[in-house]
Parts: C-alpha cells; sequence; structure tokens
C-alpha cells in the first residue's frame, strides 16, 4: 500500500532492537507508523492535524478570530446601523400607527435588541476568549493544548441566532407582501434592502456555526486518541 516500505522492512524499522515484532500488521501515513484496529476510527484524519500543523486550536482559533473581524462584527453591524436608520425614518414620518404597524414595530425592536446582544456580547466575548489561543507565551503550552472548552457552548448560542435570523427574513417577507400602511413608498424598498443585509448575516453567521461545529468535531478526534506512534 505504501511505496519503499513492505509490511515487513516496515516493521522491522519500527521494531528496531526488539527480539520478536511486537505489533504486527503497521500502516505508515506521513511520518507516522501507526496500528489501525478499525477501519471507521478516523486516525489518518486525526495524523493529518498533526502534520499540517503543531496546535490544532491555535489554527482554528486563528480562522474564527479573523473570521469574526473580518465577516462576522461587520454584517451584524451594519445590519444594526440600517435598522436604526429605518426606524427613526418610520417614526420621524409616521402621522398614525395602525394596529398592524404597532405589531411590526414591536417585532422590530425585539430583532434589534438580539442582534446588539449578539453583536456586543456573542462576539465580542469570544474574541476576547479566543486571545489566549492566537498567540501562546512560551510556558503556556497547557493551555494551548487544552484549547477553548466553550465551544459547544458558543455554538449553539450562534446557532440560536441563526434561526431567529431565518424566521425574521420569513416574517420580513409576510410585512412586504401585506404592505403594513408604511408612512412612504420609499420605506417598502427600504425594508426590502433591509432585509436583503439580514439575509446576508445570516449566511455569514451560519458559516461561523460550521467553523466552530468542525473545531468541536476535530477536538472530540483528538480526545478519543487512542494511537502508539
Amino acid at each position: 500500500m505504501f511505496s519503499g516500505l513492505t509490511p515487513s522492512s516496515r516493521q522491522r524499522k519500527f521494531c528496531e532492537g526488539f527480539l520478536f515484532f511486537p505489533i504486527k500488521h503497521l500502516r505508515k501515513h506521513g511520518n507516522f507508523i501507526f496500528r489501525q484496529y478499525d477501519r471507521r476510527s478516523g486516525v489518518k484524519a486525526l495524523l493529518d492535524m498533526k502534520l499540517n500543523i503543531l496546535d490544532y486550536n491555535t489554527g482554528h482559533a486563528e480562522n474564527i478570530d479573523r473570521y469574526i473581524s473580518q465577516r462576522a462584527m461587520p454584517q451584524a453591524g451594519r445590519v444594526l446601523a440600517n435598522m436604526e436608520d429605518f426606524y427613526t425614518r418610520i417614526q420621524a414620518e409616521a402621522t398614525h400607527v395602525s394596529g398592524s404597524l404597532q405589531d411590526f414595530n414591536e417585532l422590530f425592536i425585539h430583532y434589534y435588541r438580539e442582534v446588539t446582544v449578539y453583536h456586543s456580547v456573542v462576539l465580542r466575548n469570544l474574541k476576547e476568549e479566543l486571545k489566549p489561543l492566537l498567540k501562546p507565551k512560551k510556558g503556556e503550552a497547557s493551555l494551548s493544548e487544552q484549547g477553548y472548552d466553550h465551544i459547544a457552548k458558543v455554538y449553539k448560542l450562534v446557532k440560536e441566532f441563526v434561526l431567529q435570523s431565518k424566521t425574521i427574513v420569513h416574517l420580513l417577507d409576510e410585512v412586504l407582501v401585506k404592505e403594513y400602511n408604511f408612512p412612504e413608498i420609499s420605506h417598502q424598498r427600504q425594508l426590502m434592502e433591509l432585509q436583503s443585509d439580514i439575509k446576508e448575516m445570516y449566511f455569514v453567521q451560519k458559516n461561523l456555526c460550521q467553523l466552530l461545529k468542525r473545531w468541536e468535531t476535530d477536538k472530540n478526534q483528538h480526545g478519543l486518541q487512542t494511537y502508539y506512534n
């Protein structure tokens, strides 16, 4: 299977110095020699992590921190600014607030608060908590190896926000169809643009979810490591 090393020579290389071969059916992957007990064990994927980067936690932390800075936070901030502008215009130009428009206002304010908390608390706190993994100092190897313990918790928070954003996009579809007596026709167009921004934010945060899930999966894989080199 592996060029340059037959099973017998591979075992001789690994077991040099022994009077007998204590381990049979060895395999080679990169610079690693291992014994695989189950075809579905995922040992090659595990070794690939070690081959590519010595600290996979730092690699995941860097990718997530970069994505938050370049995509997740800017998009959420843009949605907040557009929501503020839209709501200010509605309140300033409305001469009569119908029951349907009042319902819309309550929905709008509720979601604005959710985006604010997500942007200012969830994402900012996540960036702060990732800092020790981004530039580990000498003597902090144990922290780097331990990784980030709250991956699953943050993943659930982001996923919950993603679902809320998906729901609000569908609700805005209904609002646009029913034409909630907005003061000006321009408000209708502005709301369509806002819905598009929220939809974009939904996909951005969904990608962040996938990055967190990938980190959690890799960490679980390492936790199940039962192989010897």
